[in-house]
């Protein structure tokens, strides 16, 4: 034992966004850990969870960084949530919780709003989806094969076309008219096997069963490439056919499309679906799927711009102007990046991320019961803290500095406040859950401090607060920390304030990362409205949707153009008799200023918060009329009335300072923005292992993990490599599969 403390290793993790906590989790997950290494985190403020943190306001309204939901391809995350509410469940962590497992805490979703605007008539267009929900769980198992995806997709393909519709008799008629035109690849050696098929096909009978024939022979072509009877030899043969099939079928969809699409809006959302799909699939089998080695290699395509990829694949202006493709564009905040500001997103992490999403298990959106740090963040932590995990809050990084020594040798930090007893506890109860506050909890902080803190509204969280720190910490490698976990974002890292400003002036690596993994800042609004979606004047079942259903939205105007129903959390807010009829959030990117000042500019955040505020009043009085028709005026036909917002003050004098009561945040804070992935700049990222320094280990959604999109579930997975990363360097095994998204094999 003696021995075993002596050679006991110190991790100091710095940060607590969910790409930390999970490496923390996955260190923690083995039996005996504590034998080999100690574990501190050290978070600045008063609250874990990064951009997933969760605070409170009046009301005990919930407060977001922005909308989170889990999509059912999150096989990572929810694999963690399943087993923190399992382990807090054995050890009794909340034992008040209304949520006693992690089902308790979600509701399902399976509708999806699409929406247009259409140049020819100057009106908004929209259309209605409902995934069709199916019996797997999402955490378990591992994410769906390829081969599953695409019956999948054609299951789903196969109901636009084959399905019930008053249109179908006209559709049919054209369908068999522009298939007269189709020449087959009577020159492939498979064609012989085919050639009864397709005949059959392109008779009068193309709309009926043997179309769908068609569709699933193409799917049954797919799953034989994953066939471990098949050698190398007949899965490239197989693949040649269905690259000829998919030109086939795109050239044969492209005259249908010309021939239908203005005849009303059915037939244009029949197209684009139609299209988008056979697009992205050909797309995919000449680019993406690699022959030689019968993988999918999405790296391939990354140095274009999924618009751009699309386009070279055959895609019309009608398709790469939809709301299809617009939905992978502002669903990643990519909408305003790019020469043009129209959009630039790499194509390969735009198709992985689209070909993993088809992948979804039980709903394709899963809602968060209360906030997400109270749903997620809160039995993560309940479940470390139980493990030994140290937390040090309050302490802020200020340098991981620069070593030629080939190893990290010292940190400085900031004590932000002093603490009365040393600790804090960062949540409190409400309702049986632990739920965490939207300020410090001040009666835990040094009395004088605590009244500065208050008086000058100084947020600790906030890069440009202008609070003065406590203290000067200095971490040094072999009495502090034997090894780093740095899961603090890119934007943090670099310029005149950065914390790894040192290494990133000395290492050309890390240079080439900072100044190409770039950021965009992003907004939300979140309205308590009095009057319910049926008074507004939203019915559900006139858009297409079944009674009771919260719908969201990602591609409506810009700039508030992501939106989603939340009401499903006001039971977990405090209302008593005054409960709103409907909470919604919106979100959005924006741009930066020109300059963005130093962080002495200690009005910065504040400017940017009232401009988004201005920008969103403004985008209600002209964009939200067409939803809320009950809440129109003569004045603002298209907009709504701001006098149907519940007035948190009670004593609001104009529609201006009723909407100031709302909840707003402008996320400009380094540590708040969302990372993008451009066009050629994948190259630039580093993985977990490759900071350059022995016991320097990377994670955050910035690193290279995969997907690389900016989203929860790759924090987490590059949380799992980190993790790992460094128990392989101490010598100790890994058990925990890190699923990094859809495997062709």
């Amino acid at each position: 034992m003696e021995n075993t403390q002596k050679n006991k290793k110190k991790i100091a993790i710095l940060g607590s966004g969910m790409s930390a906590l999970t490496a923390a989790y996955e260190l923690s997950s083995y039996k005996d850990w504590q034998d080999h290494y100690d574990i501190t985190i050290y978070q600045m403020g008063w609250r874990l969870g990064g951009k997933t943190a969760t605070g409170r306001g009046p009301n005990e309204r919930i407060q977001e960084h922005g909308i989170h939901i889990a999509q059912g391809w999150y096989e990572n995350a929810f694999r963690l949530i399943q087993d923190s509410y399992k382990e807090c469940e054995k050890h009794n962590l909340m034992p008040d919780s209304p949520f006693k497992s992690w089902e308790d805490a979600f509701d399902r979703e399976d509708t999806t709003l699409l929406t247009h605007f259409d140049p020819n008539t100057n009106q908004w267009i929209k259309k209605n989806i409902i995934f069709p929900s199916n019996e797997y769980i999402p955490g378990q198992g591992g994410p769906l094969p390829f081969s599953a995806i695409v019956h999948k997709a054609i299951g789903l393909v196969a109901e636009i076309l084959f399905g019930i519709d008053p249109n179908k008799d006209s559709l049919m008629n054209m369908a068999t008219e522009s298939a007269k035109e189709i020449k087959p690849p009577e020159h492939h050696p498979l064609w012989t096997n085919f050639k009864s098929k397709f005949e059959t096909f392109i008779k009068d009978k193309v709309f009926k069963h043997e179309g769908e024939k068609l569709l699933k022979y193409v799917a049954e072509l797919i799953h034989n490439l994953t066939n471990g009877d098949h050698d190398h030899a007949k899965r490239k043969a197989h693949h040649s056919i269905i690259k000829e099939l998919l030109d086939l079928l795109s050239k044969w969809v492209a005259k249908l499309i010309d021939s239908i699409t203005e005849h009303n809006e059915y037939f244009y959302w029949l197209a684009v679906f139609v299209e988008f799909g056979l697009v992205n699939m050909k797309g995919t089998f000449a680019d993406v799927y690699n022959p030689e080695t019968h993988e999918l290699d999405y790296e391939q395509i990354n140095d274009l711009d999924y618009r751009a990829w699309l386009k070279k694949h055959g895609a019309s202006e009608r398709l790469l102007s939809s709301a299809m493709v617009r939905f992978l564009y502002t669903g990643t905040f990519h909408n305003l990046t790019g020469s043009d500001g129209q959009g630039s997103l790499a194509a390969g992490v735009g198709l992985h991320f689209l070909t993993n999403s088809a992948g979804y298990k039980g709903s394709f959106v899963w809602k968060f019961k209360a906030g997400t740090a109270d749903t997620m963040i809160t039995p993560i932590y309940l479940v470390l803290k139980n493990r030994g995990v140290n937390f040090k809050f309050f302490h802020k990084v200020e340098q991981v500095h620069y070593s030629d020594s080939g190893a990290i040798e010292k940190v400085s930090m900031a004590e932000q406040v002093t603490l009365k007893n040393g600790n804090y506890t960062p949540t409190y109860k409400l309702k049986g859950l632990d739920v965490w506050p939207g300020e410090p909890l001040y009666d835990q902080i040094d009395d004088q401090q605590a009244i500065a803190l208050k008086d000058g509204q100084y947020d600790l969280e906030e890069a440009w607060c202008g609070w003065k720190n406590v203290g000067q910490i200095s971490l040094e490698k072999g009495k502090d920390f034997d090894y780093v976990i740095l899961g603090i974002p890119i934007d943090v890292l670099g310029g005149d304030e950065g914390i790894c400003k040192e290494i990133i002036d000395n290492n050309q690596a890390w240079n080439n990362m900072y100044n190409h993994v770039k950021s965009i800042p992003t907004m939300s609004m979140q309205l308590w409205i009095k009057p319910t979606l049926k008074e507004l004047g939203m019915n559900l079942p006139d858009w297409g949707f079944p009674e009771g259903s919260l719908p969201n939205l990602v591609t409506y105007a810009d700039p508030q153009y992501s939106f989603i129903d939340m009401s499903q959390v006001l039971p977990y807010e405090d209302w008593k008799e005054n409960k709103p009829g409907v909470l919604i959030y919106y979100t959005g990117s924006f741009l930066d200023p020109e300059i963005i000042p130093p962080f002495s500019d200690h009005n910065y955040p504040h400017e940017q918060l009232e401009r988004i505020m201005r920008v969103s009043e403004q985008w209600l009085r002209d964009k939200m009329g067409w939803f809320f028709k009950n809440a129109t005026t003569l004045e603002y036909p298209e907009g709504m009335r701001l006098d149907v917002i519940y007035d948190f003050s009670k004593a609001a004098k104009t529609d201006y300072g009723r909407l100031k009561t709302q909840f707003f945040r402008a996320n400009v804070n380094p540590t708040d923005r969302y990372t993008l992935s451009l066009p050629d700049t994948n190259k630039y990222r580093l993985k977990a292992n490759e900071s350059g320094f022995d016991n320097l280990i990377l994670t955050g959604d910035w690193i290279d993990f995969g997907v690389n999109v900016g989203y929860y579930e790759g924090a987490i997975v590059s949380g799992l490599q980190a993790g790992q990363v460094l128990r392989d360097i101490l010598g100790l095994p890994s058990e925990t599969e890190i699923f990094s998204g859809v495997q062709f094999k």
